[in-house]
């Protein structure tokens, strides 16, 4: 399989999941709590394990050794990929916390978090893989940005 095409069957998992993680079963407390805590806390852990996973593999194509963009993996800057430890080092601990939920309760609570992480990696990712130019460009750019 090529690699084009297993970062599609790559992709269509994660959207799959998103599809899933954003039907009612998980965004409103009654639903979810309907479902036994056994079941929801498999679906809550695939879907972290997937979610943080995918989220990365784009990111880690842009900035990684064999970088599609050396000049933005060379640019980024530390306040950019600290962000983005910061933010992985929640999610780990909100995986962490879906193995001591004792509750369907504690577990919506998790996975709310869970979701606002999500949110933010994506955002931060994409910002970062959509930089364009040398790094001395975005540094100008960035310059102009905070005046």
């Amino acid at each position: 399989m090529s690699l084009l095409a297993s970062n599609r069957k790559f992709t269509k998992q994660v959207v799959k999941a998103l599809n899933d993680w954003n039907k009612p079963r998980f965004t409103e407390r009654d639903a979810f709590c309907k479902v036994s805590w056994k079941m929801n806390r498999r679906k809550i852990d695939e879907f972290a394990l997937l979610m943080t996973e995918g989220l990365f593999r784009p990111l880690i194509r842009t900035l990684g050794e064999n970088s599609d963009k050396p000049l933005v993996a060379v640019a980024t800057g530390k306040t950019e990929l600290m962000k983005l430890l910061q933010l992985t080092e929640k999610a780990k601990l909100e995986m962490k916390a879906i193995d001591t939920a004792t509750s369907n309760e504690e577990l919506f609570e998790i996975q709310l978090r869970l979701r606002g992480i999500c949110a933010a990696l994506v955002d931060e990712s994409v910002r970062i893989m959509n930089l364009e130019g040398t790094p001395f460009e975005l540094k100008k750019q960035e310059d102009a940005r905070g005046q």
